[in-house]
């Protein structure tokens, strides 16, 4: 490894696939710098790609400090997500990376993830919307987008995500059925069931005060019993 330092911050270049960066993360890394120095130099490999760091070089740059950098010939940009500890990736990291390489899934699972954002006015998150769009148990999402193996299947997707918009006309306002919790548990639903009937889902919508269980095992008892009884 060798340790040197820059005021030339354009030898520096993003990983394609990388996140891009949070404001509210820049803002505290500025305030830190500000207050105790940059602490922390970042991690490039030998074509000074950035592996772990953006966040300090942003604020360097806008700070117009130097910025210490450490390069390592060890560091590979395939193993990013586990060399950034300060924050871990998330399945919607993972796919927006293999949407930008090129893997349609992912670009159009971005894209819809986008869209039910803005339609449930940020109640559905954008992570929520890549695991439900998975032609897989949830559990398996974040292991096949980093073995770029992900694949959506649209059509229980959509038909999961109207259920559950059915669902947040429940009378308990304390009932958000666009938590991940939920969603997973109406996916699961949606297997056994082989596809859910909106029908009953509206007759348990207006009928019952819907409950939140701490576990998704509980939630799934709950909801799967309520639909058992209005069929």
């Amino acid at each position: 490894m060798q340790l040197k330092s820059t005021k030339t911050y354009s030898i520096f270049n993003k990983v394609i696939g990388n996140r891009n960066l949070d404001t509210k993360n820049l803002k505290r890394i500025k305030d830190s710098i500000n207050l105790i120095g940059l602490q922390m130099p970042i991690l490039v490999n030998e074509n000074k790609s950035i592996i772990d760091g953006q966040h300090r070089l942003q604020a360097a740059k806008e700070l117009k400090i130097p910025i210490t950098y450490i390069i390592s010939n060890e560091s590979s940009e395939e193993n990013i997500d586990q060399l950034q500890i300060s924050k871990k990736w998330t399945a919607f990291d993972f796919c927006n990376r293999n949407a930008l390489r090129g893997n349609k899934d992912c670009q159009k699972a971005i894209q819809i993830a986008e869209d039910w954002f803005i339609e449930t006015n940020g109640k559905f998150s954008r992570i929520n919307t890549i695991t439900l769009l998975h032609n897989a148990k949830s559990v398996k999402t974040i292991n096949d987008l980093k073995k770029n193996n992900y694949k959506i299947d649209l059509v229980s997707a959509i038909r999961i995500f109207n259920g559950l918009k059915i669902l947040s006309l429940n009378n308990n306002p304390k009932f958000n059925p666009f938590t991940f919790k939920n969603s997973i548990v109406l996916k699961r639903m949606d297997n056994v069931l082989k596809g859910i009937d909106f029908k009953i889902i509206q007759k348990i919508t207006k009928k019952n005060y819907l409950t939140s269980y701490t576990n998704s095992a509980d939630q799934y008892t709950y909801l799967m019993d309520l639909y058992k009884k209005h069929k």
